[in-house]
């Protein structure tokens, strides 16, 4: 009795898995979805097929997992070389226009004239010739025309 029963249930649960679905307008127009085809025969059904559920590949899943991050890897790593090339840009921006300042204020101490005195690299002072500065105007001149806007 009991695999009877058991029996009975898994047939029970075989044709609902195989159940069909039908979808047909009446003549009414009224719009009808159901498991068995309407009786009046001159009524067009159309038969839906439904999906069952399908087992999904947890390996295929987890790759799929895998490629996702891949690529969001890829878009941020992508996305932080693009700062910071631009970073840098800027970097080079700001050290450019510094210098032009100081190119402009160097020329200024020249042309605003007098014998001064000028530090060398080495800390000592000294006072440069007409020559000299002549030079360094020219240099001044020739970078800042180059360089700075």
């Amino acid at each position: 009795m009991y695999r009877a029963l058991i029996f009975c249930f898994c047939l029970l649960f075989a044709s609902l898995a195989h159940a069909a679905i039908y979808h047909w307008v009446d003549h009414q127009g009224n719009t009808h979805y159901d498991q068995q085809p309407p009786r009046d025969k001159s009524i067009d059904a159309q038969k839906i097929s439904v999906k069952s559920n399908t087992i999904v590949d947890s390996e295929q899943t987890q790759q799929s997992i895998q490629d996702s991050a891949d690529e969001i890897a890829k878009s941020n790593s992508a996305r932080k070389a693009e700062n910071n090339k631009a970073q840098q840009k800027a970097d080079e921006n700001r050290r450019l226009q510094e210098r032009c300042d100081i190119s402009k204020k160097n020329l200024a101490e020249l042309d605003y004239g007098g014998n001064r005195l000028y530090k060398d690299a080495e800390g000592n002072y000294s006072r440069l010739s007409t020559e000299e500065k002549n030079n360094q105007r020219e240099q001044l001149n020739v970078f800042i025309n180059e360089n700075c806007r």
